[in-house]
């Protein structure tokens, strides 16, 4: 029925499990209830938003639910990153109700832009309205310092928003993530023209080509076959988000997850398997690969128009993964592209093991309706990025009690390390303080050493009667990480900014000198013991090449 008709095909939104019929009226396809109307006690209810870990949840309840908030207090919220959206219609009403919403639930401000690929849409549509406002305030909630870029098709017709699609793959082409809360089953697609899902697959080509990470919602309407999926959440370039019922306690504690009876599922008719779903499922692409809170009973705030809506779906879940790949890209210093091939190595869900979608059931490990499972934020960023190492030293050294402290992040795709670090140095005798730096640690190269992974690196600490500087080794074993952090005479002698070979010559010109002879260099003396020797050979063998901070 609906391909002979293919350029005006609507997409039906993945945002309470409630989609009504297409019908046909003088050559145009309209919608009959698209959207619900919000007024369905699972969907919406002006309910407080006081009670932690009672719905709607607010960002605070899901922050807490999915161990969101240890990446915060490290600083980790998006900085950096921008988010694109994609939704049909808008919300005339945008800027006012993200305004109201950080209002309420205590979020700051947010940068938000908007694009219209073919024009402003001359009506209006309550459902993509709210749509729209969950989408932009609650990838905010999840990333606030992103930057949000949301795309408003001119209508939910298969060209506008392809057009939409194609804006982000030609214009925004510096976007960390994208979410798409939409979907249309694989088989109502076009076979030929321009607007197939061949046509619109190499515009995800493009973008993730660009370093951004598509998601896509899998659908409300549960499965009753095997092989009835939503694109583009089919894709196998997009990350499909299912839905889950998420319970918590008073205290917004995560309590447990079964699998919510409408999240989409099924095995694709056009994609071929991805070798990082090999051995799951059949021998097609399989939807899902991760999932999120999707069930209107456990829905999450949105305001709109000036209302309060509790909103459910698993258009609730692409926005907010969207704003957890900010959050790692952020952390890792990168972005990533297309992502499912790492978050199949990953071991960091809550593995969902109960409840059906009508046709597919959880079970251990992965599975249909929820894929790998629900995020563990802090675990699941640590994991894409690597471990952080904590700084922590005590050294008595030269007359001073110098220590060191901070925080590095390690990137084990990379394999950098970036962070911080602050040296404090006191005078054991008067106990004040002759020194106190901050230092922006950034780009130390780790070395493979088979088994392990090592980085090096210095911290200058300009004192009297010599520079000093904290020497700091990190050895990564597996998930141990250890640090080793020394005090010694400055080790770039040079001052080149990289301890080097003029550094290794200075030492050995003086090799074996004693203090008090004439041929004496105290600076070549790291280990100031009054005698230049072996010892400080190898210090500086050991730190060659090692970048040095000021």
């Amino acid at each position: 029925m609906i391909p002979k008709i293919p350029l005006i095909i609507l997409f039906s939104l993945s945002i309470a499990g409630l989609c009504g019929p297409l019908t046909v009226n003088a050559g145009i396809i309209t919608g009959s209830n698209l959207l619900p109307l919000f007024e369905h006690p699972l969907i919406y209810h002006p309910s407080s938003n006081s009670i932690p870990g009672s719905p709607p949840y607010v960002p605070s309840d899901i922050r807490k639910g999915y161990d969101f908030n240890p990446l915060y207090s490290r600083g980790i919220n998006g900085t950096g990153t921008r988010i694109a959206i994609i939704d049909a219609f808008g919300n005339p009403t945008m800027s006012k109700d993200l305004s109201s919403f950080n209002s309420q639930t205590g979020l700051p401000a947010a940068a938000l832009n908007i694009y219209y690929p073919d024009g402003v849409p001359a009506t209006r549509d309550s459902g993509w309205a709210v749509e729209t406002a969950l989408d932009v305030e609650w990838a905010h909630a999840i990333a606030p310092a992103a930057t949000i870029d949301l795309v408003v098709a001119y209508d939910s017709g298969l060209g506008h928003v392809y057009d939409a699609i194609s804006y982000v793959a030609t214009h925004l082409t510096n976007e960390t993530s994208l979410s798409m809360s939409f979907g249309l089953s694989e088989s109502q697609y076009p076979k030929t023209g321009g607007l197939t899902i061949s046509s619109t697959h190499q515009l995800f080509v493009t973008i993730t080509s660009h370093g951004t990470t598509p998601f896509a919602s899998s659908g409300d309407d549960g499965a009753s076959t095997c092989c009835n999926v939503s694109y583009p959440a089919s894709d196998s370039l997009v990350v499909g988000v299912g839905g889950t019922t998420l319970n918590l306690d008073s205290s917004a504690n995560y309590l447990s997850e079964t699998t919510w009876s409408g999240s989409g599922a099924g095995s694709s008719t056009v994609f071929a398997k991805p070798s990082w779903q090999q051995g799951l499922g059949d021998s097609k692409r399989d939807v899902s690969d991760v999932s999120y809170d999707a069930d209107p009973n456990t829905g999450v705030l949105v305001v709109q128009g000036g209302f309060r809506y509790q909103v459910g779906g698993t258009s609730a879940g692409s926005p907010q993964w969207a704003g957890l790949a900010a959050l790692a890209s952020q952390a890792a210093g990168q972005r990533y592209g297309s992502m499912a091939a790492q978050l199949y190595k990953l071991s960091t869900y809550h593995d969902i093991t109960g409840g059906s979608d009508g046709f597919f059931s959880a079970g251990p490990g992965w599975d249909y309706p929820t894929g790998m499972g629900t995020p563990d934020a802090d675990l699941l960023v640590g994991s894409l990025t690597g471990p952080i190492v904590a700084l922590r030293s005590s050294n008595l050294f030269q007359g001073l009690n110098v220590t060191t402290t901070g925080t590095l992040q390690v990137n084990t795709s990379s394999l950098t390390m970036s962070g911080t670090a602050t040296v404090q140095a006191t005078n054991t005798t008067t106990g004040q303080l002759v020194y106190t730096r901050t230092y922006t640690i950034a780009g130390v190269r780790l070395q493979n050493m088979s088994t392990t992974e090592t980085g090096r690196f210095l911290l200058n600490i300009p004192v009297n009667p010599y520079p000093l500087s904290t020497d700091i080794t990190i050895t990564i074993q597996g998930t141990q990480t250890s640090v080793q952090a020394d005090v010694t005479r400055e080790v770039n002698i040079s001052g080149g900014g990289t301890v080097n070979i003029e550094d290794v010559g200075i030492v050995l010109a003086d090799f074996n000198a004693v203090e008090g002879s004439p041929g004496y260099n105290p600076q070549a003396d790291l280990g100031a013991v009054g005698t230049v020797n072996v010892t400080d050979l190898s210090i500086v063998d050991l730190y060659y090449n090692s970048p040095v901070f000021n």
